[in-house]
């Protein structure tokens, strides 16, 4: 049954139930306006993550005595809106800045709804509505006027089990929010990897190498060559005199953007005459504050004709060089934090002077294309993967928002604890893979099987657990697979035997008229220190898939990767399907060794999946279909 409602008459509020009450805040807290000094009472910091001790990086200043008295249980607010939603309630007895609220809470009310209450953006938006000051966004909220704020009050009951609730929900939205932070970073530092490793090694395997005689590269493949910067490039220094060019652009994180002319800090046409104007394929570089700023975003390729401020350092490019790899050569060095350090001056900057004589290791022509083409290729990969990773954290943290904002109103009620059961469906996979060495992790996640159940695998039930692993996670192991007798197959599994058994004495791979086997060798738990280092985020979910496969027979295990396969492939399609189709799809579409199963037994199967979680997500590639001879 729908919960009566009412109109709370308080526009941020809206429609309260209807056995809440409207209530100011001054009803239920009083101000603590105790002056303490520091040296008294330690120091603490008021933030967006509550209150903390001091930040190493709080102003400072010899007022000691200039502090506000902070007791445990105190609620703190920071009354200045660009410290909008620095609050929280203190764990500890200290001290302030004067520039915070401290409330007290008074009987008959729950601090910790109160608390969700005063966190939610609705609340924030009308807090610093009640402030005074001259600049539109730096307004103080003092206590005469947030002691008149209307807020909503429960019943003490339902004030402890939405705030019992928000703490739970918030904390498990909160996990998926730091492990999509996670992912990103590991993305971000796997694009770095690729980057560096091309430019530095290039991309044709092992070859015959020479020393480089550049500390950040060490060795190159023999057949490349070492110029230095000035060789190259000319510096640019085509000022934009007249205002002849008017496509403002600017580096940012890397990219150079377009800006809007008219836009930019009120400043008259007159001012872009000393800008400098560059073309299409001119490398831009932003090299000031080196000593300070580590950031590793220096460095930007043009796309278009244009200007930009003379405060960059421009370089054209004058040889038969790709323009492309030499723009991402500078990044690599950027990436290695090669310009930290090198500047002069009060700001750390470096000039042309300063940065002609680096040297850059170069292979030919031809192989600088393949080098591109494939960074080109990998990076717009990951790009897309950071693009969706971070459209889900904007995702997250806005239903982090509609979920506190809906409970602390009553505009979603919880009346049964079935209900209070958190179920927070966004992933954070596809699983990201901290090498590039893919074949080399796919062995070490193939020893990890084989560690966990190895008297009892053999090849084929072992390749379908890689499988099933794989694309549940959303590894990229650069696998293509096939769709054959025993279900889904690619040839990596022969050469991750070659890495775990010859390159790596870590398990005996035994071939018998009854098939392919594995035994231990003596240095089987080396592989361990990289399974820690490339899977030990994704454990959990490896061995709950590998504990399921276990009491599958060899049958049940090609059965199970079979429907995985097809099931997954729908997904991608992007098809509407149901559990028949699935089977209907491998019966007709697979192999005909499939039909030795009857349609009952995949069924039974798809059930089985389902109750098990073993669910495809629609990562990984599309299974090859076998083309049939004409």
């Amino acid at each position: 049954m729908a919960r009566e409602m009412k109109d709370s008459g308080i526009e941020w509020i809206g429609e309260i139930p209807a056995d809440w009450n409207i209530v100011r805040i001054g009803t239920q807290y009083t101000e603590r306006k105790t002056k303490v000094s520091d040296t008294e009472y330690p120091p603490l910091s008021v933030t967006m993550k509550g209150i903390v001790p001091q930040l190493a990086t709080a102003a400072k200043t010899d007022a000691h005595d200039d502090r506000k008295l902070v007791c445990k249980g105190d609620f703190a607010i920071n009354s200045r809106s660009d410290r909008r939603g620095s609050c929280g309630i203190s764990a500890y007895d200290g001290s302030v800045s004067l520039i915070n609220t401290i409330m007290c809470p008074r009987d008959e009310m729950n601090p910790e709804y109160y608390d969700w209450l005063f966190h939610s953006t609705m609340f924030s938006d009308e807090f610093y509505k009640w402030g005074h000051g001259i600049v539109d966004d730096l307004w103080t909220t003092n206590w005469q006027d947030m002691k008149r704020i209307s807020i909503p009050e429960p019943t003490l009951e339902e004030q402890a089990r939405i705030a019992k609730y928000l703490t739970k929900v918030c904390a498990e939205i909160d996990s998926v929010i730091a492990k999509t932070k996670a992912t990103i970073e590991e993305y971000t530092k796997l694009k770095q990897s690729i980057v560096v490793d091309a430019i530095t090694k290039g991309i044709r395997g092992d070859r015959l190498m020479k020393d480089s005689g550049i500390e950040w590269i060490g060795e190159i493949p023999a057949d490349w060559n070492i110029k230095v910067a000035f060789q190259m490039f000319k510096q640019v220094k085509k000022k934009n005199e007249g205002l002849v060019e008017q496509n403002l652009l600017s580096l940012s994180y890397g990219k150079i953007k377009r800006r809007n002319i008219d836009a930019v800090g009120g400043l008259l046409p007159e001012s872009f005459d000393s800008y400098n104007i560059i073309e299409k394929d001119d490398i831009v570089l932003r090299l000031t504050d080196l000593q300070n700023d580590q950031t590793s975003l220096r460095v930007g390729l043009a796309n278009e004709r244009g200007i930009v401020t003379s405060a960059y350092l421009t370089l054209r490019n004058q040889s038969a060089n790709t323009p492309l790899y030499l723009y991402y050569y500078l990044h690599s060095f950027d990436l290695c934090k090669g310009f930290y350090g090198m500047g002069a001056g009060v700001r750390q900057g470096l000039n042309w002077d300063g940065l002609k004589l680096l040297k850059f290791a170069l292979p030919s022509v031809e192989e600088q294309m393949e080098i591109t083409e494939y960074l080109e290729k990998k990076c717009s990969e990951i790009d897309a993967l950071i693009e969706k990773k971070t459209a889900l954290l904007a995702e997250m943290e806005t239903y982090k928002k509609s979920v506190i904002y809906e409970y602390v109103t009553g505009k979603k009620d919880i009346t049964t604890e079935s209900e209070q059961t958190v179920t927070v469906v966004y992933p954070y996979f596809p699983a990201v893979l901290t090498t590039n060495k893919a074949r080399f992790a796919q062995a070490i996640l193939m020893s990890k099987i084989l560690d966990s159940n190895v008297s009892f695998m053999g090849r084929v039930k072992l390749e379908k657990m890689l499988f099933t692993i794989e694309y549940s996670l959303g590894f990229d192991f650069d696998t293509e697979y096939h769709r054959e007798a025993a279900g889904p197959l690619d040839s990596s599994i022969y050469e991750c035997e070659k890495i775990i058994s010859h390159a790596n004495k870590w398990f005996y791979v035994n071939t018998s008229s009854y098939g392919v086997s594995y035994k231990p060798q003596k240095d089987m738990s080396k592989y361990k220190k990289y399974y820690e280092r490339y899977f030990s985020d994704y454990n959990e979910e490896i061995e709950r898939i590998i504990d399921v496969f276990k009491n599958y027979s060899l049958e049940k295990a090609e059965i199970i990767a079979t429907l995985y396969g097809a099931w997954n492939d729908f997904i991608i399609d992007k098809k509407q399907f149901t559990d028949e189709d699935i089977v209907v799809e491998v019966l007709t579409n697979w192999n005909d060794s499939k039909k030795r199963f009857s349609k009952e037994v995949w069924l039974r199967a798809i059930e089985s999946m389902k109750k098990n979680n073993i669910v495809p997500k629609g990562y990984g590639k599309h299974t090859i279909i076998k083309e049939v001879d004409q």
